[in-house]
């Protein structure tokens, strides 16, 4: 027997995602919008490479930002005859997508570091590089603080994936700051230059390591990664505590977006019971998971009971 519930447990209203969800990249949007033009245009003018790669960076967010809206609008779509388990995973795919403008973004960052660094470029100093910076942490920090509060009230991989590159900015932003406050100096004859562009590259390595985080979540949704062991315990515990219940015979269970998962059931049920005795007891059982857990989909199998079938147990 399958059944699915529009609205099971711990599934958000798509309205409201969208709604919330909008009014967060808006702010991203108009703040990343202002950070990427003044840092472009200041790094351009004193020569800063650390500061055009934080730059850069704020232009990448813009991006993102803009995915993750449409992310999210696909995403709570309504499940159609192509895609009858709904249209969740787009999330994890434009995550995906974030992960790969982040590596694509960072090999260019790197790239510029080296060639700054062999040919001894040296940025000229202002105090207009400072104030950008400061401003950048501020600003990022509001930005990390929205995206994520929100991303995990509406269970959107997408935005708390936004968060992240967003923390990752705030330390980039510090770099920067100890960077474009410092690389003009010498210490005796010990010249400073080389500070620029280290910083850069190690901003390109950040970069890479959180692009790795966010395509390892993703991954493990697109690949129907089973749900956390301690659900698919309290599953069994629900099941089992059923009157009419003589055993499960075997669990399996899959993760289909961010907010709710799919389970197949296999139940032992006494053989001598009438199949409307068992279709009674199956309809308790996925009403009492269904008030418990944010399972959407469900496929409960009717076996007749008997102990040398039992496999769930030693699972």
């Amino acid at each position: 027997m399958t059944t699915t519930d529009p609205s099971p447990i711990g599934i958000i209203d798509p309205k409201i995602r969208l709604k919330k969800a909008k009014i967060v990249t808006a702010i991203g949007l108009v703040l990343n919008l202002l950070l990427a033009s003044v840092k472009i245009a200041v790094s351009f003018i004193f020569n800063n490479l650390s500061l055009l790669a934080d730059g850069l960076d704020s232009g990448l967010d813009i991006t993102t930002t803009v995915l993750s809206l449409i992310a999210i609008k696909i995403s709570d779509k309504p499940a159609d005859k192509e895609h009858q388990f709904g249209h969740s995973k787009i999330e994890s795919l434009f995550s995906l997508g974030i992960a790969v403008l982040l590596i694509s973004s960072s090999g260019i960052i790197a790239y510029q570091a080296i060639v700054k660094i062999i040919n001894h470029l040296e940025p000229t100093y202002s105090i207009y590089n400072i104030i950008v910076a400061s401003s950048s942490i501020v600003l990022k920090t509001i930005l990390l603080w929205i995206n994520v509060r929100v991303g995990k009230k509406i269970k959107s991989p997408s935005l708390i994936a936004n968060g992240m590159n967003f923390r990752t900015d705030i330390l980039t932003s510090m770099v920067v700051l100890i960077s474009v406050s410092v690389a003009h100096r010498t210490i005796g004859s010990f010249e400073l230059f080389w500070i620029d562009p280290t910083i850069a590259l190690i901003i390109a390595i950040v970069i890479i390591i959180t692009a790795i985080k966010i395509t390892k979540d993703s991954s493990s949704i697109l690949m129907d990664e089973s749900p956390p062991k301690e659900t698919i315990e309290k599953l069994k515990k629900i099941v089992k505590e059923r009157p009419g219940v003589k055993a499960i015979k075997n669990i399996r269970a899959r993760t289909i977006g961010s907010q709710f998962f799919l389970a197949d059931i296999d139940l032992m049920l006494d053989p001598k019971i009438t199949l409307e005795k068992g279709h009674d007891i199956v309809c308790d059982v996925e009403e009492a998971i269904k008030k418990e857990l944010p399972v959407k989909y469900l496929q409960i199998h009717m076996e007749p009971y008997d102990e040398n079938k039992i496999e769930v147990e030693s699972k």
